[in-house]
């Protein structure tokens, strides 16, 4: 099994429902799962997502499953603080950079109290 392939559509399906109920997101943005290069690049920042304002991108060669999704929250509540009118600041410790990792971390947490199965079966082979 191939890492992309390891990213079912019911499991980006359950992702979106779950941060949808909890950020209260009615419209999802439009996203892109990148698995042909190993991070984004803009000037000197490297990572593995980012938000434009208008679509999220993040990337998935070489990373876990869950850490995909992880990145996907993360993107996710910057859309919500965005919608929200919050300043968007991606700078390392900003506020906007620090809620946006919490809350991820929690909602994966309960990603994987509600789909335990994707830590193990999502694994590539």
């Amino acid at each position: 099994m191939k890492l992309l392939e390891a990213i079912s559509n019911d499991m980006l399906e359950h992702l979106f429902n779950l941060c949808s109920t909890e950020l209260g997101i009615e419209e999802m943005p439009v996203y892109e799962l990148i698995s042909n290069k190993p991070y984004l690049e803009n000037g000197n920042k490297k990572s593995f997502g980012e938000f434009d304002g208008n679509k999220i991108k993040v990337i998935t060669m070489n990373r876990h499953p869950m850490d995909v999704m992880r990145t996907l929250a993360h993107e996710l509540v910057h859309w919500k603080q965005m919608q929200n009118g919050q300043h968007m600041d991606g700078r390392d410790g900003s506020d906007t950079e620090n809620e946006a990792n919490s809350v991820a971390g929690i909602i994966l947490r309960k990603f994987g109290e509600k789909y335990p199965d994707y830590f193990l079966n999502s694994l590539p082979h």
